[in-house]
């Protein structure tokens, strides 16, 4: 004991609130430290995902309908897509357009409030049942084909920087949700990003394509 006392009085001198000052700075220190590696490494993990974001998709949108009626025709007849549009007209009474662009299109765009909870990044529970008639359409498209599905979310009319606003943070992570559900009940051919839409809205895409069709 002697000597522990002896050893503090070197490090922190004869006055021990002095010694409790300097450890408590420590401690303070020590907690801006974690802080701010934290914020860094988020900083990062956002910068990434925007990339990987960026990549999928352009600002722009998706569908070229610059192609003939009979194209469009053709694109309004995939049975597929039939299916897809039926199930969202029924679930959600929206109406959506086809297009064409190195496949058939459907696209779809409403609120994000319909699709996720209320301040949160979680699909809505009461979704599931629509998100699961679609997996089912889409994994029984005939061989041959190749179903995609896209999520581009609205980015508020600013442009999509490496540092991310708050709307579209959230959105990002939204992006992830919806894809961690869709991975998990076998569907992986889903990407995500941004377009020229108001913040709270989303345009959900679907092409079916012939294999090896970019």
């Amino acid at each position: 004991m002697y000597i522990e006392e002896q050893q503090a009085r070197k490090v922190f001198g004869s006055d021990s609130t002095m010694g409790l000052f300097v450890a408590l700075y420590l401690i303070l220190l020590a907690f801006f430290i974690i802080l701010t590696s934290i914020s860094q490494q988020s900083t990062a993990r956002a910068s990434a995902a925007m990339e990987s974001v960026n990549a999928a998709f352009k600002e722009a949108g998706v569908a070229d309908n610059g192609f003939s009626p009979a194209d469009l025709r053709s694109a309004a007849s995939d049975p597929v897509l039939i299916k897809i549009e039926r199930a969202f007209s029924t679930a959600f009474n929206i109406k959506g357009q086809y297009a064409v662009s190195g496949g058939y299109i459907y696209q779809i765009q409403l609120p994000a409030s319909y699709l996720f909870e209320a301040g949160s990044f979680r699909v809505r529970t009461s979704v599931h049942p629509v998100l699961n008639e679609l997996l089912a359409v889409l994994k029984s498209s005939p061989n041959g084909r190749k179903q995609e599905m896209a999520l581009l979310f609205g980015s508020g009319g600013k442009t999509v920087d490496r540092e991310l606003t708050r709307s579209q943070e959230v959105a990002v992570r939204r992006a992830g949700s919806f894809a961690r559900y869709m991975q998990e009940r076998d569907f992986s051919n889903i990407s995500s990003g941004f377009m020229a839409l108001p913040g709270d809205q989303i345009m959900v895409v679907f092409r079916n394509a012939e294999n090896g069709r970019s």
